[in-house]
């Protein structure tokens, strides 16, 4: 079961979109309605959303014709509409703080986790939770990628090497993963814009890159 892909957050607010090799596929930044202006990897604007009266999100192509919306539903999630108001699917929140990705009839088609920001395809569509259809359980080194500013660099995928083929092949070890997924998004999101965090975190995780890459973890 294939990862259709993550999203992550941009500094400056935002999301940038990834696919599922960690290629960069396009952006998501803030505009002035409350919504986001949605960009291909060249930054060529492809569409648009804006806020809705019922708390959700429309969701415009480039040249203004509405492609869809997304509105929260009873179950805390989203129910994800066509231009014609038609039911697509839905996403709900998990046990484990993600969301299932339903169709129409409820039934789960995908997950997501909370670590990979989960997205819509770039038609102009916001970014939703749960929006993207999400079955390997992936995630991305959330802290490491706050730290070295990419999801590619040499750094991070030591630390996600040595994630996948060291800690994830014991229980102790996965059991230290999942609570690491399960804190470091909320750490990321209301302390990583500081001067504190990033030398926190950058000395300690120099000095385990360096230790991996000494014991031939490889940093490609």
């Amino acid at each position: 079961m294939s990862k259709k892909g993550y999203s992550l957050p941009k500094f400056w607010g935002g999301y940038d979109h990834y696919d599922e090799n960690g290629k960069k596929i396009g952006t998501s930044e803030p505009n002035w309605f409350g919504g986001f202006n949605e960009y291909d990897n060249d930054h060529k604007k492809v569409g648009y959303s804006t806020p809705n009266w019922v708390g959700g999100y429309n969701e415009y192509d480039n040249s203004g014709k509405k492609t869809g919306e997304s509105n929260p539903n009873f179950w805390g999630g989203f129910d994800h509409l066509d231009a014609n108001g038609k039911k697509e699917s839905t996403s709900e929140p998990s046990l484990l703080g993600g969301y299932n990705n339903n169709d129409p009839k409820r039934r789960t088609t995908g997950t997501s986790d909370p670590v990979t920001f989960p997205y819509q395809a770039l038609n102009g569509q916001h970014p939703q939770p749960g929006a993207v259809e999400d079955k390997s359980g992936g995630e991305g080194c959330y802290i490491a990628t706050c730290v070295y500013g990419s999801y590619d660099c040499p750094q991070v995928w030591t630390l996600r090497r040595f994630r996948d083929e060291t800690l994830k092949q014991h229980a102790l070890g996965r059991a230290f993963v999942r609570v690491y997924y399960a804190v470091s998004p909320t750490l990321v999101r209301r302390f990583g814009h500081t001067k504190r965090f990033q030398r926190f975190w950058r000395g300690r995780l120099d000095r385990l890159v360096q230790r991996l890459n000494a014991k031939d973890v490889k940093d490609t």
